[in-house]
């Protein structure tokens, strides 16, 4: 397993927790019945085994909140945590550019 997979893993596996921790208070504040939590739980366990990547991953948290409405806030927070991670990325590869561009004017 190359470290991308094992960090995949590790973050789908925090993802579970943190999923499976909603459900838990949900169910102890009564918000959620036994009988509710068990029909939940099940939908979670069958649907993680088809998450491979993060694109599935988000697509599974979608479902998940579309379908639960317990699980719509930590779609969002995780939505945006993504795409101001993405944002990010862009602007470090876009200054990268830049300090390369003047690099290559200076050697010039």
């Amino acid at each position: 397993m190359d470290q991308n997979s094992s960090q995949f893993e590790t973050k789908k596996k925090t993802v579970l927790n943190k999923i499976t921790g909603i459900l838990i208070d949900e169910m102890t504040q009564k918000k959620i019945d036994q009988v509710q939590g068990q029909e939940i739980a099940i939908y979670i366990l069958d649907q993680i085994k088809n998450v491979k990547d993060e694109f599935s991953l988000t697509a599974f948290l979608k479902q998940l909140s579309e379908k639960y409405s317990s699980f719509k806030q930590y779609y969002v927070n995780i939505s945006s945590e993504n795409q101001a991670k993405k944002t990010d990325e862009e602007k470090i590869s876009s200054i990268v550019t830049q300090l390369s561009e003047l690099a290559n004017f200076k050697t010039k």
